[in-house]
Parts: C-alpha cells; sequence; structure tokens
C-alpha cells in the first residue's frame, strides 16, 4: 500500500527546521533544530521594507514525461514501450491538467519545471504541453497573478533520436524532435524572454540552455543545462541524447559570477537543474551515478561556496531533500521533487517570506516547503474517449508502479534485447560479455582481456590447496577433488577420496556418456582404480571459449534471440517471486516497497522489510557448508536455478552450443575411461546436465554481489541526510545592499571617514547613529545606551558597543561586529546565526560510477550487475528510464 504519512499543512516541518547564515557571496553553517530552539537566541526581527516582497509563492513540478496522444496507436511497439516503463504515459497529460489546476488555485509568483517535460522529446509533445503551461499562464493572469514560469530541459527532451518515436500509424517511426535552439523557441515565454542573462544565447552545444531569471528583488533563479545531448560532452560522434548529465567548467565558472553577483545584490540564490548535485541516498553514486552530474562533488562545493542556497531537481523520480557543507562552511540543500508521471506523482509548493533585523541590513529568508498530492485525477481514455475518475492517482500509481510484468519486459526488451541485438552487429557477443563481466568485477570490460578475467575469478574461488580441494562424485569412476594450485596457475582435477564427514558433489552422466564409460571399462577394467590427473589451465580455457562465442553468435542470427529472451523472463519471474523471511512477502515485494518508499519521501522501513533485507547478504550455506534456504541472495539465485521450468529451457538453449572438453581439461595422468567420458560430451547442455537435477547449488557466494543488492535496498529505505523530505524549511541570512541607515532618537549619524567614521551617540531604545568608513576605512557604530541597541558599521566598520544591557551590533561586508554588555557578540563576517546544533546526517558515501539502468534503479542489483553494470558505452543505453 502507499505511504500514509501525516503532512503537517503550516509549513514547518514535523522534523525540524533548518537553518543557513549566510555571509557575503557563501553559506557559513547548517544548523537543525526545533522551530522553537531556532529563534531563541535570534535578534529581534521586523517585516521587511517594502523593496522585498513580504512573501512569494513557488510551486516546483519534474519529470511530468508528457506523452501526445497524437503519436498514439494501439499496437504491439507502443505496448512494448509502455511496458517497459513505470510512467504512465496515457495518464500523463490528465496528471498535468489536475497539476496545473492545482497551480492556477495556489496562486504561485513562479513556477519552476526541472526538465524531462516529455516523453522522449518529440515535437508534438513539447508542444502539446506547452500549450498547457500558457494556458495556465492565461488564467493565473485573469486571475489577477503575473506568474513567471521557468523551465529547463531533461535528458529526454532535446536530441532523443534513440527513444522519441511516433506510433499513430500503428508501429514505432522516427518522429520530429527538438534540439537546442528550437527549445528556446518554442520556451520563449516560459523563462527564455525574461532572462536577465544567458549562459549562450545563440548556441546549440552542452549547457546552451542555462539563463538566470531575477522575478522579483530577494530572488536569483538560475536555470542550469546540465544535460548530454552533443558531440562536446556526449562521448559520440552524433548529436544524441545520454541519461548523465554535466556541468562544463565554463558554464560552471559562470553559474559562480551570477551566483555572487545575486548575493551582492541582496538576494538567495536557487539553482534549478534536472540532474542531482548531492546524492539521495547513500548507494546512488554506486548505482545510479547517471543521476547526478558527472561532477556532482565540484559542483555541490563550488555552488555552495558561490551563495546558491538551494538546487531544485528531478530526474530520479524521488522526493528527497539531502545537503552537503563544505570545509568553508557552506551549506548547499537538492530539493529533489517526484515525477508527476510515477508514483506518488506529487507537485512541490513553497512559500518564501523575509523579514529583517531590526535597525540592520540583516535580512532572514525563509523558504518552507511541502509535497502536495493531487489526489483524483479524469482520465480520458486513448481508445474510446470515455472520462473516468481516478480517485486517487497516488494510489494507482503505486500499483502501477512496479509488477512482474514490468520488470521482466523492462530487463528482457527493454534491457537485454537492444544489447544482443547490437552484439550481432557488431561483432558478436564477446565485447558485450566482457561489458557485462566487468560489472561482476570480472576483468575491465576489454574483450581481448576477458579469457584470462575469466581464468582469474574462477581460479580465485576454488580452494588453494589440494586438502581443501572441492570434492565430486563421477558415477563409475568415483570422487575427484578440484582445487586451485597457486604454485602453477592451474586448476588441478584430479582422482582423489572424500575426507571422513565431506558429502561429495554428485555428478550425473546422461545415458550415452554412461553407455560409453561402461564400454570402456570392457576394455580396461581396472580404469576405474587406476589414479588419474588433469588441469585447466589460462590456456587451455581460451582454447575451450573459442567454439562456445561462435556458437553463441551463431545463436543470435538464427533464433536463439528470442530463445534467450524467453529464458531470461522466466529466470526473472522465478527469482523475483522467492519468498523472503516472513512467508508472506515475496523478494519481489521487498524491491517494490524499497524503491516506492525512497520516491514517496520521509523513508520507512518495517520490521519484515529490515529483516529481509539484512538476510539478503547471507551466505546461502548452514554451519556445514551445505547449501541452505536462508533468504540470501545466492539462496534465491540457487533456487532460480534449480527451478524444473528454468533447466528445461536453459537446457534446451545450451545444447546447441557444442564444444571440446579435452580443449579444456589438459591430461597430466591419464584414464581411458575418462577420455572416453569427456569425448562423450558434446555441447553445454551436457555439462549442465553433470550437476543434475541441482545445478543452482553450485553457484558460489559472492559477497560483492550480496553486499552491492543488500547496500540498494538499505540505502533506499534508509534516509542518511535530511529526514523531512516532504516537508521541509530553510532559512538564510541576506544583506540588503540597498538599505540605508536610520539614526538614533537622539544622536545623528556618523559621518563617513577615511579612518574612522564619527560616532553617534543616542539615549532610548531605538539606539546609536550608524558610521560608514569609506574605502574601507574604520567606521565606529554610534553607541547606545540604557536598553537601547548598539549602532552598526559597515563597508570595513566595527559595530559600535552597547552598554547596559543591549546588544552589540553587527558589523557587515566583513566588519566585525561589537560586543554587547550583557547581549550577543556580533559576528566576524556580519551573519544571522541560528542557534540549533549542526546537522548529524552524514554526507553520504561516494564510489565509482556504475550504469544500472531500470534493474538497478529497483533494487534488482545483482541482477542487474549480471546484466549492465558494466556496460562502458552509454551508446548501448537505448532507452532511458528516469
Amino acid at each position: 500500500m502507499p505511504h500514509s504519512h501525516s503532512t503537517d499543512r503550516t509549513g514547518i516541518s514535523r522534523r525540524g527546521f533548518v537553518t543557513l547564515s549566510i555571509a557575503g557571496a557563501g553559506v557559513t553553517a547548517a544548523a537543525m533544530a526545533t522551530p522553537e530552539a531556532a529563534h531563541a537566541d535570534e535578534p529581534a526581527l521586523a517585516p521587511v521594507v517594502a523593496d522585498y516582497p513580504n512573501q512569494i509563492k513557488i510551486a516546483h513540478l519534474s519529470d511530468t514525461h508528457f506523452f501526445s496522444r497524437r503519436l498514439y496507436s494501439d499496437c504491439p511497439d507502443f505496448t512494448i514501450a509502455e511496458h517497459s516503463d513505470r510512467k504512465m504515459f496515457r495518464e500523463s497529460g490528465d496528471i498535468i491538467k489536475k497539476a496545473m489546476d492545482e497551480i492556477v488555485a495556489y496562486q504561485p509568483d513562479l513556477v519552476i519545471l526541472s526538465g524531462d517535460l516529455t516523453k522522449d522529446g518529440e515535437l508534438a509533445c513539447h508542444q502539446d504541453i506547452h500549450a498547457m503551461l500558457s494556458d495556465a499562464k492565461k488564467r493565473l493572469k485573469a486571475a489577477g497573478k503575473e506568474t513567471q514560469f521557468a523551465v529547463i530541459n531533461g535528458n529526454h527532451d532535446i536530441n532523443n533520436d534513440l527513444n522519441g518515436r511516433d506510433f499513430s500509424g500503428g508501429f514505432a517511426e522516427h518522429t520530429d524532435l527538438v534540439d537546442p535552439l528550437a527549445f528556446k523557441d518554442l520556451y520563449a515565454d516560459c523563462g527564455y524572454d525574461d532572462a536577465i542573462a544567458m549562459f549562450d544565447q545563440g548556441g546549440s552545444k552542452g549547457g546552451s540552455l542555462s539563463y538566470v531569471l531575477r522575478p522579483v528583488k530577494g530572488v536569483t533563479l538560475i536555470a542550469v543545462d546540465s544535460c548530454k545531448y552533443s558531440t562536446d560532452q556526449n562521448g559520440l560522434d552524433v548529436d544524441e541524447h545520454v541519461t548523465s548529465g554535466v556541468v562544463g567548467e565554463k558554464l560552471l565558472q559562470w553559474i559562480e559570477s551570477q551566483a555572487k553577483q545575486a548575493r551582492v545584490a541582496g538576494d538567495i540564490v536557487f539553482v534549478t537543474q534536472h540532474h542531482g548535485v548531492v546524492p539521495h541516498f547513500s548507494m546512488e553514486p554506486t548505482l545510479m551515478g547517471e543521476y547526478l552530474v558527472d561532477n556532482y562533488e565540484e559542483c555541490q562545493h563550488r555552488y555552495a561556496d558561490a551563495g546558491v542556497s538551494a538546487v531544485f531537481t528531478g530526474h530520479m523520480h524521488a522526493n528527497d531533500i539531502a545537503s552537503i557543507t563544505t570545509e568553508a562552511g557552506n551549506t548547499l540543500f537538492d530539493i529533489e521533487t517526484c515525477a508527476t508521471v510515477t508514483y506518488p506523482s506529487d507537485i512541490r509548493f513553497a512559500t518564501l517570506g523575509w523579514e529583517r533585523e531590526k535597525g540592520s541590513a540583516n535580512v532572514r529568508a525563509t523558504l518552507a516547503l511541502e509535497s502536495h498530492p493531487l489526489g483524483s485525477v479524469d482520465y480520458t481514455d486513448f481508445d474510446s474517449g470515455s472520462v473516468t475518475r481516478i480517485p486517487n492517482i497516488e494510489e494507482y500509481g503505486h500499483e502501477r508502479l512496479l509488477t512482474v510484468d514490468v520488470v521482466k519486459t523492462m530487463i528482457a526488451d527493454a534491457l537485454v534485447a537492444p544489447m544482443l541485438d547490437q552484439a550481432a552487429a557488431n561483432g558478436g557477443v564477446k565485447p558485450l560479455l566482457a561489458q557485462l563481466a566487468s560489472g561482476l568485477g570480472i576483468g575491465d570490460g576489454a574483450a581481448a582481456a576477458l579469457d584470462g578475467a575469466l581464468f582469474g575469478a574462477v581460479f580465485g574461488m576454488l580452494p588453494q590447496s589440494a586438502d581443501e580441494a572441492f570434492i565430486v562424485e563421477i558415477p563409475i569412476l568415483g570422487s575427484a577433488g578440484i582445487w586451485a594450485n597457486p604454485e602453477n596457475q592451474r586448476v588441478m582435477v584430479q582422482k582423489m577420496e572424500a575426507k571422513v564427514g565431506v558429502e561429495p558433489y554428485a555428478l550425473t552422466f546422461d545415458a550415452g556418456a554412461m553407455a560409453a564409460v561402461q564400454s570402456a571399462l570392457v576394455s580396461e577394467p581396472m580404469a576405474a582404480a587406476a589414479g588419474w590427473s588433469y588441469y585447466i589451465s589460462a590456456e587451455s580455457l581460451a582454447k575451450f571459449l573459442v567454439p562456445v562465442y561462435a556458437g553463441l553468435d551463431s545463436l543470435l542470427v538464427s533464433g536463439g534471440r528470442d530463445q534467450v529472451l524467453d529464458l531470461l523472463r522466466t529466470l526473472v519471474e522465478t527469482l523475483v517471486n522467492q519468498k523472503v523471511a516472513d512467508g508472506a512477502n515475496s523478494l519481489f515485494d521487498l524491491i517494490k516497497f524499497a524503491y516506492g518508499d525512497h520516491l514517496h519521501g520521509d523513508e520507512t522501513c518495517p520490521a519484515w522489510v529490515e529483516t529481509a533485507t539484512a538476510q539478503i547478504k547471507l551466505t546461502g550455506d548452514d554451519a556445514e557448508g551445505n547449501p541452505a534456504a536462508d533468504g540470501s541472495l545466492t539462496s534465491f539465485l540457487r533456487a532460480t536455478i534449480n527451478d524444473e521450468v528454468v533447466l528445461d529451457k536453459l537446457n534446451a538453449l545450451l545444447k546447441g552450443i557444442k564444444i571440446n572438453l579435452k580443449d579444456l581439461l589438459v591430461k597430466e595422468k591419464g584414464n581411458i575411461a575418462i577420455d572416453i567420458a569427456l569425448g562423450a560430451i558434446k555441447d553445454l547442455g551436457a555439462i549442465f546436465g553433470l550437476l543434475g537435477g541441482t545445478p543452482g547449488n553450485m553457484i558460489p557466494n559472492i559477497p560483492t554481489l550480496a553486499d552491492l543488492a543488500h547496500g540498494a535496498l538499505y540505502s533506499l529505505t534508509h534516509d542518511e541526510n535530511q529526514l523531512g523530505d516532504r516537508v521541509n524549511t530553510l532559512a538564510t541570512g541576506l544583506v540588503d545592499p540597498d538599505w540605508k541607515p536610520g539614526g538614533g532618537s537622539t544622536g545623528g549619524d556618523g559621518g563617513n571617514g577615511g579612518n574612522g567614521g564619527g560616532s553617534g551617540s543616542g539615549n532610548g531604545s531605538t539606539g546609536g547613529g550608524n558610521g560608514n568608513g569609506s574605502n574601507g576605512g574604520n567606521g565606529t557604530g554610534g553607541s547606545g545606551n540604557g536598553d537601547s541597541t548598539g549602532g552598526n558599521g559597515t563597508g570595513g566598520s566595527t559595530g559600535g558597543s552597547g552598554n547596559g544591557g543591549s546588544t552589540g551590533g553587527s558589523g557587515s561586508t566583513g566588519g566585525v561586529g561589537g560586543s554587547g554588555t550583557t547581549g550577543g557578540n556580533g559576528d566576524s563576517a556580519g551573519a544571522i546565526t541560528g542557534s540549533g546544533k549542526p546537522s548529524s546526517g552524514k554526507l553520504p558515501q561516494t564510489g565509482d560510477t556504475n550504469t544500472f539502468a531500470a534493474a538497478a534503479l529497483m533494487g534488482l542489483s545483482a541482477l542487474a550487475a549480471a546484466i549492465h553494470a558494466g556496460s562502458r558505452n552509454e551508446a548501448l543505453d537505448s532507452q532511458d528510464t528516469e
């Protein structure tokens, strides 16, 4: 069932109040406390002067992925596209309409759309969603509200020839798309016409869609084009989109410059972009690095130190707020909002208000954030045109978020099928296998090094001495030990008796092999008792694999492709239906919960999820080393391979791949019966048959794979950063450059001086005058006596001291705050400091970026690793999932 977290409609987070202190062009510290504690020792605030608005409203939505009905027909190609994704394409337009209705009712001053506006960059989709935005603007204007719309592109929106299709003719065909220049023209009235700065107005390369808005005094929004769609950034030889993102150095410098200028102007600075800059779960850099910009660590620090307070992002389809604090003490928040087109289909509302510290240029800006559920949606059926009310789009989306059929289609049809097609067209399966193996930590992805890497992996998993050899029982011939000999780098296969208490693994000959061995023993009856020894070397494995690769290549061009995909669907279905510890839920239920939990935000972890997640990384063996159903990934994989239906399909596929076992096993001390048996095994299916009815039990525990699966599930259900993902409030200190100092009740303002401002002294509650030092001179703020407040030194000045229970004035623009006799001390950087304690959330762990595509997205880390983790070529990603 969907989450049922309560929402505090006051706009103040029940989880905490986040305070940022900004000095000059940077953020100095982050604090987390209760709303009451956050204000405990702060200066008195008064309503802000007229040139700052009292409050503005902001709406943020992301990843609308609109699909136009003009491109639709009920055809097999559309069915595959629809079932290869979790997005509600048919409902997308009606969900957007409901979102626009809610936005019009909210009457915001600023609407931010952080990319992936369309299904896949189709011109018709761009045109239709723009029309919906224009209609919302007109309705807001008719209600007396001039709302600024600000859009930025996502990875799906520009130069998407890989995926942009028109299905209206009964099949998928290429359609008109949108390039960067067309995007600027089409959305001119959604940010570009009102921009006060453009990064590359006439350009069409990476970053060129970036621009700056200043909708009101006090707010600067920098819209950053983080997408890769041109040859200067995408690693391809054509202008085509890829999933990942980056902020190039020139663009990053431009963002820093714009942010610093905005801070000098007294503005709070926001950025919006599609890709994140702060990880939203600890495993994101490892599992889903494409959902952060490539240089996210550099961006997060340089954004924060330039004065950016928060980044509104999307891409991951999740509600999450994460933060980092730089070494300079500056904190940046990444405010990620979920997709409207997938569960939970929220939009995000925010209010931004200003209050001034009495008698100073210091202003507090407070941003209160709240996820806003859309509720009911009226859906117009694409085929019949009939209208049906969906009572709750969140519950409706949760039902469609993930199904076993969707998982099968995503992995087999959307992920693996294009990879097989590319392998068949570009030199065979070996390069593909090398890429996949690298995702498991085997090799570096290079086809030339695959054979050696495979040998090294097998060698490393086997016992490293004869005393610890793995014992198998061979029909008629007795037992044999298999072990890795470090001295000669050979895998030894030798006649060997099992130790007492050790149960050998029983091999099974098929009828043909059994008859051949029996015939050999008739002619040489002592062969079964004689000792024998064979070995596998790196060279013999490479020789053995030559016909295996050839057989796989032949399979792909002779109908075997469909066999592979059918087997894969069966494997996936069998795997995800394995029961976890409680017996009531399956591995699929666990994956769906973890994924949906993160998408919803404010993660929870019920007991059954906690237990099942912990068991995923167990070994799959009991205390004696025998296979055990312990809820581990290893035990699930073994049970999947041992499934009768899986075995039948696997054997049928493998029988088509011919082999020569004598190439693999080199005779050291021969045996005629063994030689005959080896010759009788002529295909991979026969090798598989040796393992009997439980070949899956041969799957070893691979700790790195189990840890990866555990890490994905755990990090999706345990928020290690900001806890308030759906409701949160942050406050930022600003310095108003337009503020004019006022006089005390008796004393006048101090004059301006090169090395010493005059000081005004006033008695009474209004405080002393304010001294200005010109050109870096040292002015002295006036002294307030009685219950007064000391004046403020500006422009390199020293704040005056308050006497008799007063509060010291604060120095600004690098000045030094004066000290009150009993009051607080002025901050040395002229900042408004929050009284809360530092956030206890840990900075998320980072790691190497790997491509996991759809399967990793859903927590199927192990399966994804075996399919797609090692892919180094983004051109293989024929379908984006977010």
